[in-house]
């Protein structure tokens, strides 16, 4: 789908006063050249590798929607990519993920499972700056379908949230153990750690880490480890359907959440909570559910409590994950938890990013590829792949409670 929309981007050029005729040969004009020759050879590039995979793609969701129907030139303003978004175009140039990102989301055509496995495969701070300068910053890119805002109009949740619920219970840190919508809530090693804001806010430290696939001939699995910050807004007086709100931004786009704590432990039991949301961006609508606990994994104590109000709020709990919170995955030499991916999304209602991100590199960088051959077959490889299979693979990589054995 992005493809399709920026296909028409292909003028990253300097001033005709400053880089015309035979001025090129200037350091900085051919710069800019080079940039410009590379973008129309990136598209054309990915022009085919879409064209390998649009007859089999298939409409998930309202996104895709509108990539079923084909590019449209009136969706881009191509004078405001080159004249607001110039910088973060020519980073993505000089990014070879940023390219294949782009490239496997634009095979995509809207569908979210597919683009969340081009995330966790290629994402990158570039590509999310060159989504989040065209789509929202300056609308370069007007491929919103639904109007900005709270989502107001999101279905009450399956069961009336808790009427007396205490926002100070979160405070302190909370794994995430089980979740219900595999592509928001089942990645690895989710730490959320909540602390006292104002009276009716909390500020979460939030950790998780999308597993990314082996790239080339012998390569290893890795992971893409990412931390903000973020506030959740406590309603004063509750409406029926939600306890909590949120508005963040997700890979350079925003989203509205509504959430609704169901259930949570009785006093003297192992801690848990029960949280069904909702939510939204310009783009699509989503639900999910998700249950925190204190431990890295739901006590065998709490089960039945939890599976009994699963049942009752129509969600089957052997379709939940079972996240990997485990030491082996994100402690050890597997380390996630305490690395920080700068600017991939940032906080809910009145977040900011971590002003320590910049500073923090995953600790379990992706293998090099080999050079020469190797690399330009794995590159290829990479440009010409159906995105499907990634997020097929991404998927594959989550466990659940219907067979995972210890359940």
């Amino acid at each position: 789908m992005w493809f399709v929309l920026l296909v028409r981007v292909s003028g990253l050029a300097a001033p005709a006063s400053k880089c015309s005729g035979g001025t090129v040969r200037n350091n900085g004009c051919a710069d800019v050249e080079r940039s410009r020759l590379g973008l129309r050879a990136w598209l054309r590039t990915s022009a085919l590798a879409v064209g390998l995979v649009a007859a089999s793609a298939s409409a998930e969701n309202e996104l895709s929607a509108l990539g079923d129907k084909g590019f449209d030139a009136s969706l881009i303003d191509g004078e405001c990519v080159t004249s607001r978004c110039s910088v973060a175009a020519k980073s993505c140039l000089d990014s070879k993920d940023c390219l294949k990102g782009m490239t496997c989301t634009a095979k995509c055509l809207g569908d979210n499972a597919c683009i969340t496995g081009c995330f966790a495969k290629y994402g990158t701070s570039e590509m999310n700056e060159l989504l989040e300068c065209t789509v929202e910053r300056h609308g370069c890119i007007k491929i919103a379908i639904l109007e900005p805002g709270p989502y107001e109009t999101a279905p009450a949740p399956p069961l009336p949230p808790l009427r007396k619920f205490d926002p100070k219970s979160l405070r302190g840190t909370w794994y995430k153990v089980l979740g219900w919508n595999s592509r928001y809530d089942c990645f690895d090693c989710q730490r959320n750690s909540f602390k006292d804001a104002t009276a009716d806010r909390l500020d979460v430290n939030v950790e998780f880490s999308m597993p990314r696939p082996p790239r080339g001939p012998g390569g290893l699995d890795s992971s893409y480890p990412l931390k903000l910050t973020e506030s959740l807004v406590f309603d004063r007086q509750a409406p029926t359907e939600r306890n909590a709100r949120s508005v963040g931004h997700l890979f350079g786009l925003t989203f509205w959440e509504n959430w609704s704590v169901l259930g949570e432990n009785k006093p003297g039991q192992p801690e848990w909570k029960f949280v069904y949301y909702t939510g939204k961006t310009t783009q699509n609508t989503y639900e999910g559910a998700f249950v925190y606990s204190r431990q890295r994994d739901l006590p065998r104590a709490s089960r039945e409590a939890v599976f009994d109000l699963a049942r009752k709020a129509g969600l089957d709990p052997a379709s939940f994950c079972v996240i990997k919170n485990d030491c082996e995955t994100c402690d050890g030499d597997l380390g996630v938890l305490p690395a920080r991916q700068p600017r991939l999304f940032v906080g809910a209602a009145t977040a900011a990013e971590d002003p320590d991100a910049d500073d923090l590199l995953d600790p379990r960088p992706r293998p090099r590829e080999g050079g020469g051959m190797a690399s330009f077959f794995t590159d290829l490889a990479d440009y010409l792949e159906d995105p499907r299979a990634t997020a097929n693979w991404l998927f594959s990589q989550q466990r659940h409670v219907g067979n995972t054995p210890d359940y």
